[in-house]
């Protein structure tokens, strides 16, 4: 699931997205997620990008893990935060042998093609103790039904309405407890959604 886009627009990136978030919701929905988490363990960032998520959760006192299949944004998150953990891995957490206490994808699991998101997250269910929570963001459509694809600039894309992901969800072992949904604006051009469950 490597997506070789990100390799040539890291520098870009980097520039584009100077801090963790873009909006007072995004930071909220974060905060949320990091006061549901009881077990001991790692909290692992899927598709940690620059790590500017992985280092606002280590610096919320969380021992975390930033995972991302894309060397560029790896070395970036590696020279910006050498004090922090991260690893070459996918949404699979092929590599990921700690105990997880919890499991964060923000816009990450966008790139997974719909058919194949519902094995990643049985994946995830697999590893994960009863009551474990998994927060995922994602760019959002008003309309019912099957994710939408649209046209991200770096790799293909899904948008997800907030009640498919949730099915999808539901059908791979997790119950929403929760969800944030934003409207376009000046910084984002679609509907998002912030969706948290728990492993049932």
């Amino acid at each position: 699931m490597t997506q070789p886009g990100y390799e040539l627009l890291a520098d870009r990136y980097a520039a584009m997205f100077p801090g963790p978030y873009q909006s007072p919701i995004e930071r909220h929905a974060v905060a949320a997620f990091v006061e549901r988490i009881h077990f001991e363990g790692v909290v692992v960032d899927v598709g940690c990008g620059l790590g500017h998520v992985t280092a606002d959760l280590a610096g919320r006192g969380l021992d975390v893990m930033g995972c991302d299949p894309s060397p560029a944004m790896l070395a970036y998150a590696r020279s910006t935060y050498p004090q922090l953990a991260f690893l070459d891995a996918d949404a699979t957490l092929t590599g990921v042998t700690k105990p997880i206490s919890a499991i964060i994808a923000r816009f990450s699991l966008i790139h997974v093609p719909p058919d194949d998101l519902k094995n990643i997250l049985r994946r995830w269910a697999d590893r994960l103790r009863p009551d474990t929570p998994v927060l995922i963001a994602s760019q959002s459509s008003d309309t019912p039904g099957p994710a939408t694809p649209f046209d991200h600039a770096v790799a293909p894309a899904w948008r997800w309405h907030p009640d498919e992901l949730g099915r999808v969800l539901d059908d791979s072992g997790f119950a929403e407890e929760w969800r944030m949904v934003n409207r376009p604006d000046t910084v984002h051009r679609f509907p998002g959604v912030h969706l948290l469950a728990r492993r049932r």
